[in-house]
């Protein structure tokens, strides 16, 4: 039986019905935005009408003086609403502002279009997270310092600028979480999956443990080289192969001193650093939470995360070859790009459909 004939019978053959699971996610997924922006909105109105609870949704609370907040249970609202916020801000972008206006100007193929609108929202965020993580340590004593990351710990008390940041940044990975399984699956899922867990466990547990000196800089060492690559991607994908390849460069460039020196420079100071300054105890009534067990912990999610970032510069490396043999530049941590592509109104009305849907949606295509 040849290919052809063997694709013929794989085409007529019914599709199983779908699971109730499978329809669930779907309609989820249809009406993602609506459904996170009610939740946004309903949260608002209840501020407007008075509610108390509302405004720990809303705003950092806990403050103890003039731009001094502590950190307490009030926290885990804010970063609730703001990981509901990021869904709803990244799906109302893709789906009513992007794909109606890029199918207006007839840009690219309706998969190609998915994936820009949402590097694109993914370039946004690290534009404006990035410059706010570089801006809070300019104007914090551990610019450049690292000593500045232990002398007078515990730092229980931050400003609000770092709050507010250290909170969204945390919400932002955790929607990434469900953010990794509605996209179209990457090669590298579990390496990023991985990524993302170990990010959120350093994020959350140094801001319990007033550590998030160190943590505004390690987050400006992820964030930065990551602005370059999404600006690659969306670039690749638009066809725009020379300004790509100008961007690409850049990111291959700000990898390795970000992700890999000055990442290596954080690591070392948590290593060896803490105890020139401080008795390592536990007394959390003081707010000391960092003794040399916790150190160790804290130096294995960070060495974890340097091995992750370290496959992926090897994965650069091999992309960085292919483009001195002549070969285009390819995304390796994407999706394979030689799959078939689906109509564009139903790619809208459905992001990501059951396997078996998919396939009927891709074979009904082809016919076409």
């Amino acid at each position: 039986m040849d290919q052809k004939t063997k694709l013929t019978l794989d085409q007529n053959r019914p599709s199983p019905p779908p699971s109730a699971f499978c329809i669930i996610k779907n309609a989820i997924l249809k009406y993602e935005a609506e459904l996170s922006g009610s939740v946004v909105l309903s949260v608002i109105l209840y501020y407007l009408l008075g509610n108390p609870l509302a405004s720990q949704f809303l705003y950092v609370s806990h403050q103890v003086g003039p731009n001094q907040y502590d950190k307490g249970v009030g926290d885990v609202y804010f970063v609730f609403f703001w990981t509901i916020m990021f869904t709803f801000l990244r799906a109302a972008f893709i789906k009513y502002i992007y794909l109606p206006s890029s199918r207006y100007f007839n840009i690219g193929e309706a998969s190609k279009r998915q994936r820009v609108a949402e590097q694109s929202y993914i370039l946004a965020y690290y534009v404006i997270f990035g410059s706010a993580g570089m801006y809070i340590m300019y104007h914090s004593p551990h610019w450049f310092n690292t000593s500045q990351y232990w002398i007078d710990y515990p730092h229980v008390l931050i400003s609000r600028d770092m709050k507010n940041y250290y909170l969204m940044q945390l919400a932002f990975w955790i929607q990434q979480i469900y953010g990794l399984h509605i996209e179209k699956r990457r090669k590298d899922h579990v390496a990023m999956l991985s990524h993302h867990i170990i990010t959120i466990l350093l994020v959350g547990s140094s801001y319990i443990s007033n550590l998030t000196r160190v943590g505004n800089a390690v987050l400006c060492c992820m964030d930065l080289c990551d602005i370059f690559l999404s600006l690659a991607k969306i670039l690749k994908y638009l066809g725009f192969t020379n300004v790509c390849n100008i961007a690409f460069g850049l990111f291959a460039v700000s990898w390795p001193i970000t992700r890999h020196i000055f990442f290596s420079i954080v690591t070392w100071s948590v290593a060896v650093e803490p105890a020139r300054y401080f008795d390592m105890e536990w007394d959390p009534s003081q707010g000391k939470y960092f003794t040399l067990t916790t150190q160790k912990i804290f130096v294995g999610l960070l060495m974890a995360l340097n091995v992750i970032m370290f496959y992926w510069f090897l994965m650069i490396v091999k992309v960085i070859a292919r483009l001195f043999t002549g070969n285009e530049i390819d995304d390796t941590r994407s999706d394979d790009e030689d799959e078939s592509d689906v109509d564009s109104d139903e790619f809208q009305r459905n992001p990501k459909v059951c396997p078996d849907q998919e396939k009927k949606t891709l074979y009904s295509n082809n016919k076409d």
